[in-house]
């Protein structure tokens, strides 16, 4: 697993541009498992939210890795805005559903009367590196699948639970008071 500043491309020919990717090289497929965000706490996008962003992010990966044969794939999130840490895991549980867990929200440490939140900030990351492990493994058994018997293991789930389409969100403008 690396870590790299990177970009994920979609099949729509949209890019997304990543702070970090953790990816598990197989072979000469390169396969996302977790990506993370940093951004300062002002700066916040007007027609969709950093989180919605990294969902939909998110859910191209699972994509990818059910479609390359990864059995029950969870995808990582790391939301980093100004002292705050949020983490995400991403699994596919049903038909067109992708389920979004917010695994945990805490706090970075500002000052030395703080130092008891390193080793809660750690523990959430730590437990959030197992995920992306157990998922580096099965896309490795995906890979080793697919070079012994010369193609892909069946999906699990299948394919056609699979969602492609796009929803757009916006937010309605804020009345300005007078």
């Amino acid at each position: 697993m690396k870590w790299a500043n990177d970009q994920l491309s979609r099949t729509n020919n949209v890019t997304f541009q990543l702070n970090f990717l953790v990816y598990n090289i197989s072979g000469s497929a390169k396969c996302v498992v977790s990506i993370a965000e940093f951004k300062p706490t002002e700066n916040n996008s007007y027609v969709e939210s950093d989180l919605v962003k990294l969902a939909k992010q998110i859910k191209d990966i699972l994509n990818k890795l059910i479609i390359n044969g990864v059995k029950k794939p969870k995808a990582c999130v790391v939301l980093c805005e100004g002292p705050n840490i949020q983490t995400f895991v991403m699994d596919f549980p049903s038909p067109k559903l992708y389920r979004t867990i917010n695994a945990s929200k805490v706090k970075l440490f500002k000052n030395a009367d703080q130092m008891s939140l390193p080793p809660k900030v750690i523990k959430h990351l730590l437990c959030l590196k197992e995920i992306a492990l157990e998922t580096a493994v099965k896309v490795e058994t995906a890979s080793l699948y697919s070079h012994s018997n010369l193609k892909r293991p069946a999906p699990n789930p299948p394919v056609n639970w699979l969602s492609s389409r796009n929803a757009v969100l916006s937010r309605n403008p804020k009345k300005q008071k007078k």
